[in-house]
């Protein structure tokens, strides 16, 4: 289904159906608002899968109203049809392949970061994070599904307690109140800069990779850009004695061995007693995990991660010499935030 999807997101379809106000529309008419020429015949087969998928809603024979879905992937500004492209140039390819790569690393659960069933999947052969540096249009459609996904979750000042984070901090001297560690486009922080508006300017601070906050359209003066490599040698932490340091699904990309060397870069240069690590991810019940999570759980495994159980997140968290503190479940089935200090 998505490949035909995607197939008419390319010929412009959507775009081109959108941008004449919807309405009913032939098979014949659709040909013509889309920006390059697909076959009549073919569209009616491709359709015919949109309708019956529930994307677009079918009205007689060959006719077609469109759904709210379908006028948001024609619209630019929500950034779903790029977010939907994820599918075909990472997700899908990688899926497939699967199989093969579990027999041909005879079963084992893949632990190597550089030796995923993703790099082995590709002719680059490199990770997923190195492909799209290397691919503006892979790195488009990476960074447009993060934005559409996380304005879909429940945000996480809403369930975790930061006016309380707030109190017990001093951000005299323009010292950081939270630090976005692979904070992307910096949803989370816009989030929390409206739940305190009187934050001081630059107490918020997002961190990414030069070309991610390079492309940062930021609507407020409380969030400071930095840019940062996790992986780059030799080089620290740069926000030293935050109040909070914070990850939303950052670590649910790395095998735990990786992830522990992410939590002890942070741990070096936090101020004990004072310091919080707050990672916004998926935390697995011992039973009974939602089908969200544990199709998450297979998908990141072909990046050699995984989604962690709460005894998988405490020794994670505890081989970076950090203390577990507290969950706080998004009340969702989704995701939790967890808690760490310096012991």
């Amino acid at each position: 289904m998505f490949s035909v999807l995607q197939a008419l997101i390319d010929i412009g379809l959507f775009e081109g159906w959108t941008a004449a106000g919807g309405g009913e529309k032939d098979v014949n008419e659709l040909a013509k608002l889309s920006k390059k020429d697909m076959e009549p015949e073919l569209l009616c087969h491709q359709l015919r899968l949109m309708a019956a998928s529930h994307i677009i809603q079918e009205t007689a024979n060959d006719h077609y109203i469109p759904t709210p879905y379908s006028l948001a992937i024609g619209d630019k500004s929500t950034q779903v049809a790029p977010a939907l492209r994820i599918r075909t140039d990472h997700v899908a390819s990688c899926a497939m392949h699967w199989p093969d790569f579990l027999a041909k690393t005879n079963y084992q659960k893949p632990r190597d970061d550089k030796a995923s069933c993703y790099i082995d999947t590709f002719p680059e052969k490199k990770s997923f994070f190195e492909r799209c540096s290397a691919n503006p249009v892979h790195q488009e459609s990476f960074s447009s599904f993060m934005d559409v996904w996380a304005k879909g979750k429940r945000p996480w000042p809403e369930f975790y307690d930061t006016q309380a984070l707030l109190d017990g901090a001093d951000l005299s001297n323009g010292s950081p109140f939270v630090v976005d560690v692979g904070g992307h486009h910096g949803i989370d922080l816009m989030r929390v800069a409206e739940k305190h508006p009187d934050l001081p300017a630059g107490s918020l601070v997002l961190e990414d990779l030069p070309e991610v906050v390079g492309a940062v359209n930021l609507t407020t003066d409380k969030i400071r850009t930095v840019a940062h490599d996790l992986f780059q040698e030799g080089v620290e932490q740069p926000i030293k004695g935050a109040r909070a340091y914070f990850m939303h699904a950052v670590l649910h990309d790395w095998s735990d061995e990786t992830s522990v060397k992410i939590l002890k870069q942070i741990a070096a240069v936090m101020k004990r007693g004072y310091s919080k690590v707050l990672v916004n991810d998926i935390v697995i019940p011992s039973t009974g995990a939602s089908c969200y999570q544990a199709a998450m759980d297979c998908l990141v495994l072909q990046a050699s991660a995984n989604e962690r159980t709460e005894a998988v997140w405490s020794k994670v968290i505890e081989d970076a010499g950090l203390k577990l503190v507290k969950y706080y479940p998004d009340g969702r089935g989704y995701e939790s935030v967890i808690e760490a200090e310096l012991p």
